[in-house]
């Protein structure tokens, strides 16, 4: 999944009406069997929208608070097709003009900062329930989700861009930072150099293993993916019906407006977990038990190994079950990593590894500068495997179950890492985390 940190504006209608003489990315993405769709709020007519390539166009009115409604209607979509392999392309314009018909506020005028802020702030609330479900149902390793807060419009301003009365007409020199996640994808990077539309187009296909659109003037930024190359698909053609959008009544819960300041955007490095001392047991159990010493950290216990620049600490603020649950992450003045994780083995011969915990997140930062995330690590600490990555302010307890089997008879280790980069400012970001299993059969 890729996004703007501060809800820039975007294009990648390079088809339709647009004119730009590129293919758009959902010819591309249908040209290799994928079902495409755009789903979210509109400021903008929607005429523009005329790619043949979308199976579904929902788009309605602007929402005041988090888009659930647009989230909710994704997982509508998905389902409906889960069976297709190839898998599934998705732009989601959502809050945008921060609940008003007609955009009436921009990153680039210092007067808007507050509301544009605001409408990031749900934005990164409805991602994050967004990505905790294709997670959960193993959809992340397919799916591509483009999540903009603003779509662009004409409101005949300086602002203007890719729809073109504005200063930077028609996207030629519109220059904007942007963030990935996801599998391959390197954790913590904001890209801030000066940069074309063409560059998002081309990195959002190479990270899902497609080719860039035909004749496109982007470069891949190689410093977002953790290998060299991205596979090249074979084409499988479909044919594939238009869907009938489906109706969905989830209410729009007004959420508390965050006063949460842009910083200017820096590259971060990736977040690597570093052990201060090591396990000094490696548990291994008969088949059908639970493989997780101190799994609800109810003893204070040498099995988890605490680290980074914020260690975590047991507490007894949130508890899922006991007294205890690990707090990572500070409520304030954070700057750098909360880790913990515990080595286990898992026996040769296993069938079934289900790795389930519950957490409880809490912040107030953009995604850009802070996340909570679980991780498949090895023995000296480094990330194999990223299990989520999220920025949200649930601040209630969430179920998360992955599916680790592929690394019977290895010893593996199971981390939890909360990363904050308060810069001196008022920001927070932490998470609780209790009731640990790794059963195996």
């Amino acid at each position: 999944m890729w996004g703007q940190p501060d809800g820039l504006d975007t294009n990648i209608w390079y088809g339709g009406t647009e004119q730009f003489g590129q293919q758009s990315i959902f010819d591309v993405a249908k040209s290799y069997g994928m079902n495409t769709a755009v789903i979210g709020g509109s400021d903008y007519p929607t005429g523009h929208i005329t790619d043949g390539n979308v199976d579904q166009i929902t788009l309605g009115k602007n929402i005041n608070g988090v888009p659930t409604q647009w989230v909710t209607e994704v997982e509508n979509f998905i389902t409906a097709h889960a069976s297709n392999p190839n898998g599934f392309l998705i732009y989601m314009p959502i809050t945008e003009a921060e609940g008003r018909s007609v955009e009436s506020t921009s990153p680039d005028d210092a007067s808007s900062q507050g509301l544009y802020q605001q409408a990031s702030s749900w934005d990164d609330q409805a991602f994050g329930l967004l990505q905790t479900w294709l997670q959960q149902n193993n959809y992340a390793g397919n799916t591509a989700v483009s999540i903009t807060s603003d779509e662009a419009q004409n409101d005949h301003t300086s602002f203007d861009n890719f729809y073109g009365l504005g200063s930077t007409g028609q996207g030629t020199t519109r220059h904007v930072p942007f963030v990935l996640s996801g599998p391959g994808i390197v954790s913590g990077q904001t890209y801030g150099t000066t940069m074309g539309i063409d560059d998002m187009s081309t990195n959002y296909m190479y990270s899902i293993g497609l080719p860039a659109p035909v004749d496109s003037r982007g470069h891949v930024i190689s410093s977002f993916f953790t290998s060299g190359g991205a596979p090249t698909p074979t084409p499988t053609a479909t044919n594939t019906a238009t869907p009938s959008p489906t109706a969905t009544n989830t209410p729009s819960p007004t959420a508390t407006a965050t006063n949460t300041p842009t910083p200017s955007p820096t590259v971060t490095s990736t977040a690597t977990a570093t052990p201060t001392s090591t396990s000094t047991s490696t548990p291994t159990a008969p088949p059908g038990s639970n493989l997780v010493q101190n799994s609800s950290f109810e003893a204070s216990s040498s099995a988890w190994v605490n680290g980074g620049a914020a260690p975590p600490r047991r507490s007894t603020t949130q508890a899922h079950s006991g007294s205890y649950s690990l707090k990572l992450g500070y409520s304030s003045a954070q700057q750098g990593d909360s880790t913990a994780y515990q080595l286990v083995s898992i026996p040769s011969g296993t069938k079934t590894a289900s790795l389930t915990f519950f957490y409880s997140p809490a912040s107030n930062d953009s995604s850009t500068y802070a996340w909570q995330e679980a991780d498949v690590v090895n023995s000296g600490g480094t990330i194999i495997k990223q299990l989520f990555r999220n920025s949200t302010n649930d601040q209630t307890w969430i179920q998360m179950s992955f599916d680790l089997s592929s690394y019977a008879g290895q010893t593996i280790g199971i981390q939890f890492l909360d990363h904050e980069n308060a810069n001196g400012g008022a920001y927070y970001n932490y998470m609780y985390v209790d009731d640990v299993s790794l059963n195996v059969h």
